[in-house]
């Protein structure tokens, strides 16, 4: 299995609790999942957010490992038989390829049900209105609100009536909430003032839509060997992908828009909070467009 050292591998497999009791196919298969090199965009988000709030490290560290099994577990559910029937994934094999479907599905049920356990471990000490909020936007972001609701929509999707509207509208249920998850979840406990929190929304829905795009270009136009996992599948099976729904000049055009109008939501965070959100900026600010969108 190839590795990335860049990819905080360890921390997610030793916060997901597999006891030497754990069924030996189960244990293979989630060990594929957590240890594939990825960038861990999610991870660095929610970490760096929590640390500059005050959680401390340790704890920082459970949430950010919580907000990146949800992203796993969507991503081992997307590439099933069932879904996009994908067979690369990070530059290795996609789980259910090697583990069968049925490992698949419990390791993405196991990374689910830890990523709520950490969520709430790691705000266990924080104050009651903020692990409610938490609570709720968990609830948003990944149910029917979100990235369930997203998924089904991208499933039942019809590219010979949808518009684009209607792709950026599942983009922001599915990466875009993922975004919100990330940003949000380490943000309440800076407690962020109305005009903050109105920034931040803008924040993710510029960023979500950008991340995907990015995605959707890669699918339409990168050899495999490049993207890192299975190319082409939105054209084949009629899945939303702004490329096609656009055109490439004009898919082009709306990723620098969206570029633009992601530093103009963090200069906004800027110029009302000072540093308070600089670890936004500074993952943002990573030199390579491949590094955010790599999924």
């Amino acid at each position: 299995m190839k590795t990335d050292s860049a990819f905080p591998s360890a921390a997610l497999w030793r916060h997901l609790g597999a006891g030497p009791d754990l069924e030996p196919g189960l244990r293979a298969a989630l060990a594929w999942v957590v240890r594939a090199p990825g960038k861990g965009v999610r991870m660095q988000l929610v970490q760096a957010t929590a640390l500059r709030f005050g959680l401390p490290a340790a704890k920082a560290e459970r949430l950010a490992c919580a907000v990146e099994y949800f992203h796993l577990a969507s991503l081992v559910l997307d590439d099933l038989p069932s879904m996009d029937d994908a067979h690369s994934r990070r530059g290795q094999p996609c789980v259910h390829r090697v583990h069968g479907e049925a490992a698949a599905i419990l390791s993405a049920l196991t990374l689910i049900n830890r990523g709520y356990a950490l969520t709430d471990e790691s705000l266990a000490a924080a104050p009651a209105r903020v692990r409610r909020t938490a609570r709720g936007w968990v609830d948003r972001c990944l149910g029917l609100a979100g990235l369930v609701g997203g998924q089904a929509r991208d499933l039942t999707f019809d590219p010979r009536s949808a518009t684009a509207r209607e792709v950026g509208r599942i983009a922001a249920a599915k990466t875009g909430a993922l975004f919100a998850l990330a940003v949000f979840l380490p943000a309440e406990l800076g407690r962020p003032a109305p005009a903050e929190r109105r920034a931040l929304r803008a924040l993710c829905v510029y960023w979500g839509q950008l991340y995907q795009l990015e995605d959707d270009v890669a699918d339409a136009l990168a050899a495999e060997a490049v993207a890192g996992k299975t190319t082409g599948r939105d054209r084949a099976l009629g899945r939303p992908n702004l490329v096609h729904a656009l055109g490439l000049p004009a898919a082009r055009h709306r990723q620098r828009r969206l570029a633009a109008l992601v530093r103009r939501a963090l200069a906004r965070l800027d110029a009302l909070g000072g540093d308070r959100w600089q670890p936004l900026q500074a993952v943002f600010a990573r030199p390579a467009a491949a590094e955010r969108s790599a999924a």
